[in-house]
């Protein structure tokens, strides 16, 4: 099997975060590749927010249907 064929075989969906902070040249670099997947019609309907804040963070959550994730 290819590497691609594999990455894609072996996806998997983390829901569980850290409170490890990350540097800002990382998360630009999550970002850009973030913004590089493909997207149906490569239409690029896609939105992201950044926080770091938990007060935004709870503010948000209804807008994800209260998700845990959302918070974390």
């Amino acid at each position: 099997m290819n590497a691609t064929i594999s990455t894609l075989m072996n996806h998997a969906t983390v829901r569980k975060y850290s409170n490890k902070e990350i540097s800002e040249a990382h998360l630009n670099t999550i970002l850009e590749a973030g913004c590089r997947a493909s997207t149906t019609g490569n239409m690029q309907l896609y939105s992201i927010i950044v926080s770091r804040s938990a007060e935004v963070k709870e503010a948000l959550s209804p807008c994800h249907f209260n998700q845990p994730m959302v918070k974390q």
